[in-house]
């Protein structure tokens, strides 16, 4: 049985690589099967890569197919996959520079390796597992395979997993480049203001619930709004905007946190919003209720 596996050739780095998969397929089969061997050469614009199988046995040959599917669905999913990724990114979504194109890539890789797959009503574990599959399943019935134009035209379903999750990583992207915009322009907004109050302790309850006393522990009242921080906040405030919008409002000197919980979302937004302002209490007998924390802390 004879295979032909073609590429384009005008991508040099991506031959060398196809090729190694190839070589590494054929003599790992070798050290079963006799009568084994490849053969190398370029037709116009096409790499074409021979690979001659003496039939010994249909288990053989289905074996041989077996890893030249795997062989070559590795070489999809690490050369050929980043390529399509940035395609999608960069021409259906419009993002160009290369800093923001390689976070959302990275993300998308993140996606697809939680992705479930499926071919020919069975879920395989990975992309590489179904891919494999869809491989070795084509080679039965064609001993002659085109592997871009086979990614390109025979994967639908997997070019639509990866324009999903690039949809997907390209959201969470814009949306965590609007949170720092949005942090930057409080943590702006924190160094004009001169500081209304030299200390408060902000005392986390949990689930977003926060009181503030003064330095002596009496709780601490804001009688009025700030029409600058309303601007700010576009949509209704929740509890956790509510305790931002109170802070920005007197801009403490300093402010003493105390939580039992510091990885909380709202927790690290107020480090970063009140850097150099805020500090975690380091323990306090009732901790926010004694008006001795300033000093223990």
């Amino acid at each position: 049985m004879t295979y032909v596996i073609s590429l384009d050739h005008h991508d040099r780095a991506k031959i060398i690589c196809l090729s190694a998969y190839l070589k590494e397929c054929v003599a790992l089969f070798q050290e079963k099967v006799l009568g084994c061997h490849i053969d190398e050469s370029v037709w116009g614009t096409r790499y074409m890569c021979t690979i001659a199988v003496e039939r010994r046995s249909r288990l053989q040959e289905r074996e041989f197919r077996k890893r030249l599917g795997r062989a070559v669905a590795e070489f999809v999913c690490e050369h050929l996959e980043p390529e399509m990724i940035r395609e999608i990114i960069q021409h259906e979504h419009g993002l160009r520079q290369p800093e923001e194109v390689q976070q959302i890539e990275s993300q998308v890789r993140r996606l697809l390796e939680t992705s479930a797959w499926e071919y020919a009503k069975v879920v395989y574990a990975n992309r590489r597992d179904k891919i494999a599959r869809q491989l070795t399943s084509f080679l039965k019935e064609s001993a002659q395979l085109s592997v871009d134009g086979f990614a390109r035209f025979r994967m639908k379903t997997y070019r639509y997993v990866l324009a999903t999750c690039v949809q997907e990583a390209v959201h969470d992207y814009l949306l965590d480049q609007e949170y720092k915009e949005f942090i930057h322009l409080l943590r702006s907004f924190v160094e004009i203001q001169p500081p209304k109050l030299d200390f408060v302790h902000l005392i986390h309850e949990g689930r977003g619930d926060f009181r503030l006393l003064h330095a002596d522990g009496t709780p601490l009242v804001i009688k009025e709004g700030n029409d600058t921080l309303k601007e700010m906040f576009e949509y209704s405030l929740s509890r956790e905007d509510m305790i931002v919008s109170t802070l920005l409002s007197v801009v403490p000197q300093e402010i003493c946190l105390h939580t039992q919980d510091p990885q909380e979302n709202v927790i690290r937004t107020l480090i970063q919003i009140f850097e150099g302002r805020l500090r975690l209490c380091g323990g306090c007998h009732h901790c926010g209720e004694s008006a001795h924390c300033r000093e223990d802390a």
